[in-house]
């Protein structure tokens, strides 16, 4: 199946996949060529794609991911917030994200600053 997980400013990863997991709000998923059409939010966390023996993880702050097709047209979209190899997130960053996150006093919260607060908390674990 086709794979491609992109964000509003790049197409970051696109290629051939056995299978994709991911999490959305009720729990982790995996797709495979000819699953059911699907779609699903996806919470702060990786997105794995694997190829044979190959297993690439992105950091997704937040998105959604498509599926769909069917035979040889099989594709998996991740329409991700931003995405992130990795491989290329920095432990110390990440913490810093969240330090400053959960600076903001609970009162002064709102949505976006409780989504930045959950991504913030995502990629330390990742990059843990």
């Amino acid at each position: 199946m086709e794979v491609s997980i992109v964000s509003p400013e790049e197409e970051l990863w696109r290629g051939d996949a056995d299978l994709v997991i991911g999490r959305s709000p009720d729990g982790e998923f995996g797709i495979m060529t000819g699953h059911i059409p699907f779609l699903a939010a996806l919470v702060p966390g990786t997105v794995t794609v694997v190829s044979g023996s190959e297993r690439q993880v992105f950091f997704v702050p937040g998105g959604f991911l498509e599926a769909s097709g069917s035979g040889d047209d099989y594709h998996v979209i991740v329409l991700a917030d931003d995405a992130r190899d990795v491989s290329d997130l920095d432990a110390e960053e990440m913490k810093r994200l969240m330090d400053e996150s959960q600076r903001s006093s609970i009162e002064d919260r709102d949505e976006t600053t409780e989504a930045e607060l959950q991504a913030a908390m995502a990629r330390v674990d990742v990059a843990r």
